[in-house]
């Protein structure tokens, strides 16, 4: 199903977008106000011949969004070139659909731009590729050379790391943003301009991530313990994930009233929702894509439960 000029004109207009903001807002136009927009950048996009149709998908509880929706408004705002429509996606899973991440991951956010014609010239989804490869290489060497980290494999979910190598991963991300912030802007513009100026979508950086079987040291669950089992969902709190959280952790609750050893609530950064049943990762927003359904966590203890 192709996008129509009709149904692109249903969507928000910036400001209407950060209007009906229910939380980051701060966050966000604190971002605007540190973007800084290269004179040449600038000058390509205000001299383009007409203004061009995008298309945005986004949600205010998306760090992604968050970091990297504010440079395209700004973009839009000092060039007067792109005429944004933004999407919240979960209300529009048809559009949502039609850009997945690597052909299933409903990742965010996502910019589709149309020529004047409304043609479009491609799209781009979640976060700069070049900044994705910084963090993975950063990430394998962290736990390469740390002695916290050395021996437990880099793709490990942040729930199935000890609190010492959790604080100092934690540490690390901190640190990678703050210093990586203006190139990732950058890399924002440069790939936009890159679509505009050759038609093509954002290159796809293949994910380097395995499912992890067990921490070094930790016995890996196997489905017959006769142990109640224990849960821990991590979270991005950055991103304002509690109420998904709570609501999984009383679903939980409810369901399974004696047979749970503890729900361990992990806040965390970067777009993070994990969540590990027995030493198993069950499902992430990075491989996956948005929140669990309740009822597959729920089987999923059900599954490593004596009967």
């Amino acid at each position: 199903m192709s996008i129509t000029k009709e149904r692109l004109e249903q969507g928000l207009r910036y400001d209407d977008y950060k209007a009906q903001m229910t939380r980051n807002r701060e966050r966000f136009e604190a971002n605007e106000e540190t973007v800084q927009l290269a004179p040449d950048d600038l000058a390509f996009f205000a001299q383009l011949p007409a203004a061009l149709p995008v298309l945005v998908l986004a949600e205010d509880w998306c760090g992604d969004v968050i970091a990297n929706l504010p440079v395209l408004g700004r973009l839009a705002a000092e060039s007067a070139k792109l005429d944004l429509r933004i999407f919240l996606r979960d209300q529009n899973l048809d559009i949502m659909d039609q850009y997945l991440k690597d052909g299933q991951h409903r990742s965010i956010p996502v910019f589709v731009i149309f020529d004047p014609g409304f043609r479009e010239l491609g799209h781009w989804i979640e976060r700069p590729a070049r900044v994705t490869e910084l963090q993975e290489q950063m990430r394998r060497e962290l736990f390469a050379s740390d002695p916290l980290l050395q021996g437990i494999a880099p793709d490990t979910s942040i729930a199935q790391l000890p609190e010492e190598a959790r604080n100092r991963l934690g540490q690390a991300f901190g640190t990678f943003r703050e210093e990586q912030r203006q190139l990732s802007d950058q890399e924002v513009v440069r790939d936009i301009r890159a679509i505009i100026e050759h038609g093509t979508a954002q290159p796809v950086v293949e994910e380097r991530r395995a499912v992890p079987t067990a921490v070094q040291g930790q016995p890996k669950a196997d489905g017959h313990t006769s142990q109640r089992v224990k849960v821990a969902i991590t979270y991005c709190a950055s991103c304002g994930y509690e109420p998904q959280t709570l609501a999984l952790a009383s679903a939980l609750m409810q369901e399974f009233v004696y047979d749970l050893a503890s729900i361990e609530l992990i806040p965390w950064t970067d777009g993070t929702f994990d969540v590990v049943v027995d030493g198993d990762l069950v499902h992430s927003m990075l491989r996956e894509g948005g929140f669990p359904e309740h009822s597959t966590i729920i089987q999923a203890v059900r599954e490593r439960l004596v009967h």
